[in-house]
């Protein structure tokens, strides 16, 4: 499907609260550490989006019972007979366009002994590197088969018996982290794991939550956790926060308005999710975020408020950043469009493997709206000062946050812009137009 979108025919002052999107990454974790638990569980406020739903359908092949409410309040009920009683699938286990269901279920599925899978996924999946999990699994004695020695899907699983292993990883990938220390949860002794600084905390935070012996500690380069196992997940009751990710295509469009605010309540405030609102306080003096009671989330949440109309400066993203603001590099590139002076990202190697090459086509919408750029290398070099964005067409490849970022960019056109296969959105917000249009309501 595709949308024509058009800037709104009047701005004014008043404030306008978005409701944002919950947490993919979380709601992830929470429906996967719910399936292992042997007992009940609620996820409160679940994002449901494609994604999400993907790893829901993979449980409930392994026998996971899953109850999806979506009245006021949505919530995922989930009734399982824990991890020693995973069921035989009849069927592929089919993890849609998702990468974090992918890696993040073989660390769980590669300790099932006895039991055998078949993971399968999209196009756009099935194209993306899984070695990186693949190989470190191997070492801790996975058995895992599958195209270009396991490095795309299909991937066949047989499960078995693993050991833990001490783990040095060049990445700072919070997904093959995740999938390695949730493989540790089947071992018996210490899973220790070494990668760059930056990535995502998420499990090892749910872990220190439910009482798992797991330390973790970073130096100026490196984070270190280690493991002990086994552990048995135990039922859990929580509630998901707004992703960031989808918060920042509104921080970005408030940034850019002639004046008024935009507030978004409940938004993640994890400081590994969190690096764009420190590149937006460097182009611009309009973001303030104030921590707000955590009610029952499973991490801090606070209010996120944007205030339009303030001058915008380019910036410099180093290589270091990127690992907490990767999802948000195309929507850091309309803003920095726009700003006065240039901007450099570096170290965007990350965005090559991602739902597509989102660098290739970050600079293709910059390019389609008229904005001057540069890729060099893996860096990505913004002229700014753009003053009118060209009509434009553009194809998100499937890419959900570029297809955000194209309406984001649309809004500052004059004249109607076509965003192609618009409703990709649906995979991280699924409410995302309706969100916007309301925006531009006043």
């Amino acid at each position: 499907m595709k949308r024509t979108l058009e800037a709104p025919s009047n701005v004014s002052s008043e404030t306008y609260r978005v409701y944002c999107g919950r947490d993919k990454s979380l709601t992830h974790r929470a429906i996967m550490f719910a399936s292992l638990a042997e007992g009940t569980s609620t996820v409160l406020q679940p994002l449901l989006g494609a994604d999400c739903l993907s790893t829901l359908s993979c449980f409930q092949a392994l026998g996971v019972k899953v109850d999806v409410i979506t009245d006021s309040p949505a919530r995922v009920i989930i009734t399982s007979m824990g991890s020693k009683h995973f069921t035989q699938p009849t069927r592929d286990l089919d993890c849609g366009n998702s990468g974090t269901t992918v890696r993040l279920i073989l660390g769980i599925l590669a300790a099932q002994k006895s039991l055998t899978f078949r993971l399968v996924g999209d196009e756009s999946l099935s194209s993306r590197p899984m070695k990186r999990v693949v190989g470190p699994l191997r070492a801790m004695g996975a058995s895992i088969e599958g195209p270009g020695d396991g490095n795309f899907l299909p991937l066949t699983v047989h499960g078995r018996d693993l050991r833990p292993v001490a783990h040095t990883i060049d990445k700072a990938s919070a997904q093959i982290k995740s999938s390695l220390l949730l493989a540790g949860l089947f071992c018996r002794g210490t899973t220790h794991v070494e990668l760059p600084k930056g990535s995502r905390d998420h499990t090892e935070r749910v872990l220190q939550t439910m009482g798992a012996a797991i330390r973790t500690s970073t130096t100026d380069t490196l984070e270190v956790i280690d493991l002990a196992g086994p552990f048995v997940v135990k039922p859990m009751n929580v509630s998901i926060p707004v992703d960031p990710s989808s918060a920042a295509f509104f921080a970005g469009l408030g940034l850019l308005k002639s004046q008024g605010l935009i507030e978004m309540p409940e938004v993640l405030d994890n400081p590994t999710r969190t690096g764009f609102m420190n590149v937006l306080n460097r182009m611009s003096k309009g973001l303030q975020f104030i921590r707000s009671e955590s009610q029952g989330f499973v991490e801090p949440v606070g209010l996120l408020s944007v205030k339009g109309g303030l001058p915008l400066f380019g910036t410099t993203i180093d290589e270091s950043e990127v690992p907490t603001l990767v999802d948000e590099i195309p929507l850091l590139a309309v803003v920095a469009a726009f700003a006065k002076g240039p901007s450099l990202f570096r170290g965007l190697s990350e965005l090559r493997v991602k739902e597509s090459d989102r660098l290739l086509l970050t600079a293709a919408l910059l390019e389609a709206a008229g904005a001057v750029y540069e890729i060099r290398g893996d860096d990505l070099w913004i002229a700014g000062g753009l003053e009118a964005v060209k009509p434009f067409t553009f194809d998100p490849k499937g890419d959900h946050r570029l297809a955000m970022a194209a309406a984001i960019m649309a809004r500052r056109c004059k004249k109607p812009c076509c965003i192609l296969d618009s409703e990709c959105v649906r995979v991280s917000f699924p409410n995302f137009y309706e969100a916007l249009d309301a925006v531009n309501s006043f």
